[in-house]
């Protein structure tokens, strides 16, 4: 499943996490998802490793956005548990 489908699907920017967020980091966190199809469309992205994928994709956004890395790693698992309906 594409990551655009989960904006889709699950209507992300809809989410409380995703309302918390700075502008700066839902550019961020835009991008991020963005990465994440582009490199399932090119053929780079390998379904045997999905956790390198995105730690890979982490880190290129985190450098490029000035941002501390632990703060997108919290909006992901914020979003995962607010779109799982998990305790938060």
């Amino acid at each position: 499943m594409k990551t655009s489908n989960i904006f889709e699907d699950f209507n992300l920017v809809d989410s409380s996490a995703y309302k918390s967020l700075s502008p700066k980091m839902k550019k961020a966190v835009n991008e991020f998802y963005k990465m994440l199809d582009n490199r399932h469309d090119n053929g780079s992205y390998q379904d045997d490793n999905f956790c390198e994928n995105i730690e890979d994709c982490v880190k290129t956004i985190v450098s490029s956005h000035d941002i501390k890395k632990e703060t997108l790693l919290d909006y992901i698992e914020l979003e995962v548990r607010e779109q799982l309906k998990l305790e938060v």
